[in-house]
């Protein structure tokens, strides 16, 4: 079998799954595309997770669906191949990564229009794409990708086998660690925002921040999002953590491992978030609080106290999921209550 084979037999040897064919299906036809069940066409793949798909699975077009071992189908949604799995997710990745084009990196080398200081580091195979600026006593790891217009400040430190997209800046003395992925225009090491009134009375003073930003190894940070230096030690970003695109990472923040932050989040100043955390979408935390491990936070989340480990909250200001949920509820009672209350106190009163 070639490497690279797209056909369904060999799909489903890739993810170890049991193959479920009607009679005569031809398992060495080559799969075209991978789509979502709605638009899947007869050539394509397409992946049912969960029962709400299991149901579109009945009218679409796909040629042959992965389907987790604990998905009921009906006999309309089985005319096609089934690629039984544990999990139709986990699949996905795999077949994925065969199907995706290889990533265009720079050329091997140093561009001729990049300016990169004399005393900098630069590692063996690392590619420094064209305009990128790389400041006195920097370094570069091994293999890394520092695509068009990436800027290192002076003293910057990043490690092997990275990929920073373009128009990345790393300031002063930040560093980065092995493998790490850093999307277009993400900001590492910007000044935190401490502001104090004036000694006069007559303005704001701005609070130096001297420290710097680690980032460990294996994280991914997504576009336009911005990491503070600290007022004094590090912010850090534990390994393995995946923050989303436009995040705000405020000064002095300390984010454990494996966390996983969705977009538009932002977190301020002093503030510390355990492994393994789960942040949703548009969540706001407040500074110097401390995020225990495991947690879970609900999309548009405002956190203003402490989460103990293990929690599950959301809600604005943020408390237990449940007790949240059951707020939200009340409230949606509130017009008919007021009716009736209305219509109580607007009732004619027996004399």
């Amino acid at each position: 079998m070639a490497d690279g084979d797209r056909s369904v037999a060999a799909l489903a040897m890739l993810v170890g799954a049991v193959l479920e064919a009607p009679a005569g299906f031809d398992a060495s036809v080559t799969v075209e595309s991978l789509d979502v069940v709605e638009r899947a066409g007869p050539r394509s793949l397409t992946f049912v997770g969960n029962g709400r798909y299991a149901r579109l699975l009945e009218s679409s077009l796909a040629l042959a669906a992965v389907v987790s071992a604990d998905i009921e189908l009906t006999d309309a949604a089985r005319n096609r191949a089934i690629l039984r799995v544990k999990s139709a997710d986990h699949a996905m990745i795999a077949i994925l990564e065969r199907f995706a084009q290889p990533e265009r990196l720079p050329e091997p080398g140093i561009d001729p229009s990049a300016r990169v200081h004399p005393t900098a580091e630069i590692g063996e195979g690392a590619r420094i794409g064209a305009f990128v600026s790389v400041g006195a006593g920097a370094k570069v790891g091994a293999r890394t990708a520092l695509f068009e217009g990436v800027r290192l400040y002076e003293g910057a430190t990043v490690g092997i086998d990275c990929v920073l997209h373009a128009n990345v800046v790393i300031r002063e003395r930040c560093v980065v660690g092995n493998r790490v992925i850093l999307a277009s225009g993400v900001a590492i090491g910007t000044d935190g925002f401490g502001y104090r009134p004036s000694s006069d009375g007559r303005g704001i003073a701005k609070v130096p921040h001297i420290g710097n930003v680690v980032i460990e190894d294996d994280v991914e940070i997504g576009a336009n999002s911005c990491v503070d230096r600290g007022k004094f030690g590090a912010t850090r970003i534990g390994m393995g953590s995946k923050i989303d695109n436009v995040c705000q990472i405020g000064h002095n923040v300390e984010i454990g491992r494996f966390v996983v932050m969705s977009g538009m989040t932002g977190v301020a100043g002093s503030t510390r978030i355990g492994d393994g955390c789960r942040i949703g979408g548009g969540c706001g935390i407040a500074d110097h609080l401390t995020i225990g491990r495991g947690v879970s936070l609900a999309a548009r989340s405002g956190v203003m106290s402490d989460i103990p480990d293990g929690a599950t909250w959301g809600g604005i200001p943020a408390q237990d999921l449940r007790h949240a949920l059951r707020e939200i509820a009340l409230i949606r009672k509130l017009p008919e209550w007021h009716r009736q209350l209305k219509h109580f106190l607007e009732a004619p009163k027996d004399r």
